[in-house]
């Protein structure tokens, strides 16, 4: 970055406009800014940094106070700066909020907002690109890759600050170096690790509480099933030894109800064989004597038995050929209902139409087939017809139609001939009558205008009697203010007074025997001043306190002034606007003005309704030419429609005469013919299906004659006696189904083992046992199985617990295993933490963001031992200190080494010189390392401000010597100071001067520079 040209106008100490052209200044790569003290060198590197951030550098940056005090009134505060980063060449341009004279009234004043202007020089033509005040600032941060506290770290390196930051602890240097070096993200790697750290925790407490209540439960269910058992174990142990005792015992306890739930199984199983053997004979016993009874039951049944099987026997053969006698009964009976349908059917055909007597025989039925087809084909042409004869309905109805719309379209035409004579004459009218509409708009507006001014006098009048009331009570105010003031300068000025009437009492009271007065020096006091008696003392509170009240009482009549002032300005605008005019008269022109407007507005009505009428008078007019050209078209239309369908009407009916022949319609012909034709075909079909039944019904007669002998019955009558009742039948089949069955349950009983064990115990001499020993073996059973299944339980109960504790323990381990790498996490992160935090094993005691920072003062020492070395003569050089100091935060300390003595200072042992040297030296440190770390871009330009009155001339020397390396590559160093030494070694100045009138730029080059010195 290199700084081109700076204009500053009504900013801070200069009261003009001055301009600055750095360009002729470093043509030798060194110039001098120099001037009195107070005269403004420091504010023109103020004006720098503000045009580009927008704000002053250090603990400046939020004051108000930038516009002169010395400049001229309305002449606004304006910074100008022309710059150039790399190849791109900038403009920017800032005015500060100020209070400028306002334009109406006096004394007054308005603020005037901050501008800002950047803009960049591209193929020679300026292009704005920001009149934002903070995005101007963000814009030229980010393209110089500094902040406002870098900038005037690297820029403007201020030796006074930098001897404070050398001689600073860490933690003050710290503060510094965070401001300059971004180590937010290791803040919030600190901020992770504490979050996380606290997640683990949380988590590894209840990992661990969880453990500690598995492994109380386990002890406890453990303890409760041994106390079950009877055996006591002493509280309070804990660990896996004591898991280890409770599953002994455990095991101990299920062994022993192991084997005597044996011994009870055993016990249970020998009674309940005994009890099997006996409910066994019972079981063979019963079966035995159920044998006996079924043979018994069988033997009384069976003659009876052999009438109902041969009855049905019969009953089977009668059934089988039941289907045959069925078909004939169906037969003779259709043959009767066919008889009669055919007897109806010639009787109504007879009835319709006389004619000769009908039997009942096949010619008859050839007859009527034929007069049934011959009765279709008429049918067939009739209903041809039909179709023309519906159309001729239409066809009379569209005729009638068409002569009603003739008389319909010529009364239409004529109405609407009448209603275009009345519009036309309507329309001759209105053209005779005043249509203007624009000038009747032009004279609403006009009154509308008046009316609006008519409201605004009457506003105003309003306003002007409210600002003389406001006014006058301002007034009021103001005297009752001023009246109180002057009673609190009266009571000041009083007690100012007794303050020093009362002096010598407060000098008699301060004085100690034996010390000397501090008035006239002498040891003893003969006459003490003493206070009248009951008089109040005054002292220097009371009066501060008094004049606190008066000034802030001041302070009440200047605002009341200031009220009165803006109110006064309020009322003579509102009279210049409306004069004397009073509220009546206003109120009397507005009301004028509202009758105007009205007036204005019914014309205006009035003509917009002519127009409108006449408007649509034209269009009816129009419409009414329309509509009779069309019905006249209609009517003739219509007229020629109506002849063709007479005449097409007339041909319809002669062709429907000759087919309806004596009937009045062919529909009434043709239902006649339709009757006598469905009379026939019935009696036809019926004749017809009377003819196939008694076909059918012989040869059923025939079928059943053969079947009812091939099934051994001589006549209908034995067939008829042979059949069962239904329910005689299923009796019967019960009674030989019930036999059958039993006589198989007989046999199959008879050959069960159980009947050979029954016959096997007779031969031994047993019987079936009494219920007396049933019952006591029963009861036997019953015992051994509730030891058994006491036994049973207390072996599971026991098992179980004893398996609980072997599964809990498994659990406990299986979870601490698991466990393991959650809690191991903690306590690595743990330490991990209380290093990052500085605490731990962290021997110098900083945080990771204070480890990043020394890491930058490291590089920072490094740099300014370079230029240190040059100007002290290889003397001095600076260190990093990062020993611990006791339990202070440590590790950001600086240490000077002498090489002449080989031993290490402490910064502050060093003489202003040295210091000099050393805070300088820092000062470019700082600015290479910022540089090198922000990606900035190089700086062509730089300020170094004071300091170099305390060198003597050999160190001056060397200095000199450092600062003309720095202008190495083009570089141009301002220095900033009053010295006058410094004007003799830097020919190119830029002198500040200042006055009572505000101060001023000089700039004077080498020429003029020897001139002044009598060497040119």
């Amino acid at each position: 970055m290199r700084i081109h040209q700076l204009s500053i106008q009504a900013f801070g100490p200069f009261a003009g406009t001055e301009e600055i052209d750095f360009d002729d200044l470093g043509n030798a790569g060194l110039f001098l800014l120099d001037g009195p003290t107070g005269a403004g060198k420091s504010s023109i590197l103020d004006a720098i940094c503000y045009a580009i951030y927008g704000s002053l550098p250090g603990n400046r940056q939020g004051s108000r106070q930038i516009r002169s005090d010395h400049a001229a009134e309305g002449l606004n505060p304006e910074v100008r700066l022309k710059l150039s980063i790399g190849e791109r060449r900038f403009e920017l341009t800032r005015s500060p909020a100020w209070m400028r004279p306002a334009k109406r009234g006096k004394n007054k004043f308005t603020e005037e907002k901050a501008k800002s202007s950047l803009r960049e020089l591209v193929a020679g033509q300026w292009q704005a690109l920001s009149t934002r005040n903070d995005e101007v600032g963000q814009m030229m941060g980010s393209v110089l890759g500094l902040d406002r506290e870098q900038f005037t770290k690297v820029v403007m390196l201020p030796q006074g600050g930098f001897a404070d930051f050398l001689r600073a602890k860490d933690s003050e240097r710290e503060k510094l170096l965070s401001r300059l070096f971004d180590t937010s993200d290791y803040a919030k790697i600190e901020e992770e690790f504490a979050t996380r750290l606290t997640i683990s925790r949380k988590n590894t407490e209840a990992i661990e509480a969880e453990l500690a209540a598995l492994a109380n439960h386990i002890r406890e269910d453990a303890e409760r099933s041994l106390r079950h058992e009877g055996i006591e174990l002493a509280g309070g142990h804990e660990g896996e030894e004591y898991f280890a005792e409770l599953e002994e015992q455990l095991l101990t306890v299920a062994t022993a109800n192991q084997q005597a739930f044996l011994e009870r199984k055993k016990g249970y199983g020998a009674a309940n064989q005994k009890h099997s053997s006996l409910a066994n004979r019972q079981r063979v016993f019963a079966r035995l004597s159920e044998l006996e009874q079924l043979r018994k039951e069988h033997e009384s049944s069976a003659e009876r038995a052999a009438g109902v099987s041969a009855a049905l026997i019969l009953d089977q053969q009668a059934r089988r050929i039941r289907p045959y006698f069925e078909q004939l009964a169906e037969a003779q009976k259709r043959v009767v209902e066919l008889e009669i349908a055919a007897t109806q059917a010639v009787s109504a055909l007879q009835e319709n139409e006389p004619r000769p007597a009908l039997s009942l025989d096949q010619p008859t039925l050839v007859a009527l087939t034929e007069e049934r087809d011959q009765l279709t084909g008429q049918l067939s042409v009739l209903r041809a017809a039909l179709p023309e004869e519906h159309s001729r309905v239409a066809l009379a109805k569209q005729h009638q139609e068409l002569e009603l719309r003739v008389e319909k379209e010529n009364s239409t035409a004529s109405n609407a001939q009448s209603q275009l004579e009345q519009f036309a004459a309507e329309r001759t009218n209105l053209l005779t009558q005043d249509l203007d509409a624009v000038a009747a708009a032009t004279t609403v507006l006009q009154a509308q205008q008046q009316l609006e001014a008519s409201e605004t006098a009457v506003e105003q009048v309003k306003q002007r009697e409210t600002a003389e009331q406001k006014l006058d009570t301002a007034k009021d105010q103001r005297r009752e203010a001023a009246k109180v003031l002057d009673e609190q300068q009266n009571t000041y000025l009083q007690a100012q007074r007794q303050l020093m009437e009362q002096a010598a009492v407060r000098l008699a009271a301060a004085l100690e025997p034996g010390e000397p007065c501090l008035v006239c020096g002498a040891r003893e006091h003969p006459q003490l001043a003493t206070a009248e008696a009951g008089a109040q003392l005054m002292d220097e509170e009371h009066l501060d306190v008094l004049e606190e009240q008066l000034q802030a009482q001041r302070g009440v009549v200047s605002q009341h002034e200031i009220k009165i002032e803006s109110l006064r300005t309020t009322h003579q605008a509102l009279v210049e606007q409306v004069g004397s005019l009073s509220l009546r008269e206003a109120a009397e022109k507005l009301v004028e003005a509202r009758d105007q407007l009205q007036q204005a507005k019914d014309k205006q009505q009035q003509i917009s309704t002519r127009v409108a009428r006449a408007e649509t008078l034209e269009t009816q007019i129009q419409d009414m030419q329309a509509k009779i050209s069309a019905s006249q078209l209609a009517a003739t239309t219509a007229s020629e429609q109506c002849a063709a369908a007479g005449e097409q009407l007339r041909q319809l009916d002669e062709r429907l005469a000759q087919l309806r022949g004596d009937y009045p319609s062919l529909t009434e012909r043709t239902k006649s013919l339709e009757h006598t034709h469905r009379l026939v075909q019935q009696t036809q079909q019926a004749l017809e299906r009377l003819l196939d039944a008694q076909q059918s019904r012989i040869g059923a007669q025939q079928r059943w004659d053969s079947e009812c002998q091939q099934a051994g019955f001589e006549s209908t009558q034995g067939y008829q006696d042979a059949l069962l009742p239904a329910a005689t039948r299923t009796e019967y089949e019960k009674l030989y189904k019930a036999r059958q069955e039993r006589a198989t349950t007989i046999t199959t009983l008879s050959e069960s083992a159980d009947i050979a064990e029954a016959r096997k115990f007779e031969a031994q001499g047993l019987s079936t046992p009494t219920e007396d020993e049933l019952e006591r073996l029963r009861a036997e059973l019953s015992e051994a199985e509730q030891l058994q299944e006491a036994a049973r339980q207390a072996e599971v109960v026991a098992r179980s617990a004893l398996q609980r504790l072997r599964d809990g323990r498994q659990r406990l381990e299986n979870r601490i295993t698991q466990a393991g790498p959650v809690i191991e996490d903690y306590r690595r992160l743990k330490a991990l933490a209380e290093v990052m935090r500085g605490g731990g094993e962290n021997r110098l005691k900083m945080t990771l963001s204070t480890y990043v920072l020394a890491a930058r003062l490291e590089e920072v020492t490094a740099a300014a031992t370079e230029r240190l070395q040059v100007m002290s003569s290889q003397r001095y050089s600076l260190h990093h200190d990062d020993s611990a100091r006791g339990n202070a935060k440590s590790g950001l300390g600086i240490r000077v080494h002498d090489a002449w003595t080989g031993r290490d200072r402490e910064t502050q042992t060093l003489s202003g010189g040295e210091t000099f040297m050393a805070s300088l030296s820092l000062a470019l440190g700082l600015a290479d390392v910022i540089t090198h770390h922000s990606g900035a871009v190089d700086m062509q330009t730089l300020f170094v401000d004071e300091g170099f009155g305390s060198l003597d001339t050999e160190t001056l020397e060397l200095v000199m010597e450092s600062l003309e390396s720095l202008r190495s590559g083009g570089r141009v160093i301002g220095v900033v100071s009053h010295v006058s030494e410094m004007k003799q070694r830097i020919t190119n100045r830029l002198t500040v001067e200042k006055t009572r009138e505000g101060s001023t730029i000089r700039t004077v080059d080498a020429e003029v520079s020897l001139a002044l010195s009598g060497q040119l």
